[in-house]
């Protein structure tokens, strides 16, 4: 889960001038990366300012990135959105490494919080990489969110001590006791901030449960 601050300029009004008008131009970011864990696509750094890179300078706004120290055990980055007049935004992630640790956590804990920072200060939307399955994907996405919504209406039952017992037990085996890892995979996989396990209803949980263990069925094999 990504803490996060934000900080600007005394005055902003040109900045916003310039941010609104490159909006209406910025293309979505294509989702052409594959989470290895979850099977879904999203859009990769690379994706984000391939989106950006032509737009922003011709309404003289800049991105600038920089890392910030810490005890080691989490990412510290901070994102800056700076117009010519010398106004700028500026909002701070900080990233908690995954179970894995190291140079590797950090290396993606960091690529994490700078793709989500910079997405959230340009304001970039996502979509599918429009290969022969793409309208496809699409369609069966647009269907499981709806079948979710119908659920938390319909079923809003909370999940069951079985339920619960299994899922705990997945994601402390993944990541052991870092609470703020396993809420993030959980937020990632629904699509929205999740603050606690009990947010999850039956049919939530039996859907990621599922998912999950599908997942490692085939990497066994």
């Amino acid at each position: 889960m990504c803490e996060i601050q934000s900080m600007q300029s005394n005055d902003i009004g040109e900045l916003a001038g310039a941010l609104a008008a490159a909006q209406a131009e910025l293309p979505a970011a294509i989702k052409g990366s594959v989470n290895p864990h979850l099977r879904n696509k999203y859009a990769d750094i690379n994706s984000v300012y391939t989106a950006i890179r032509e737009v922003l300078p011709k309404h003289g706004l800049a991105v600038i990135q920089t890392m910030l120290p810490t005890d080691g055990s989490k990412a510290h980055v901070r994102t800056m959105l700076a117009h010519k007049s010398g106004q700028w935004i500026a909002g701070e992630c900080v990233m908690p490494l995954d179970r894995q640790g190291g140079a590797q956590g950090m290396g993606s804990a960091i690529t994490y919080a700078r793709r989500y920072s910079l997405s959230a200060i340009v304001g970039i939307v996502t979509e599918d990489d429009d290969d022969g399955n793409a309208a496809q994907g699409r369609v069966q996405k647009q269907n499981a969110l709806q079948d979710r919504e119908n659920a938390k209406k319909n079923n809003p039952e909370p999940m069951s001590k079985e339920q619960s017992s299994a899922l705990m037990a997945y994601l402390t085996k993944k990541h052991g006791n870092n609470r703020d890892a396993y809420l993030a995979e959980l937020s990632e996989f629904f699509e929205r901030k999740i603050t606690s396990s009990r947010e999850l209803t039956k049919t939530m949980v039996s859907q990621f449960l599922d998912v999950v263990m599908n997942n490692q069925s085939q990497e066994a094999y």
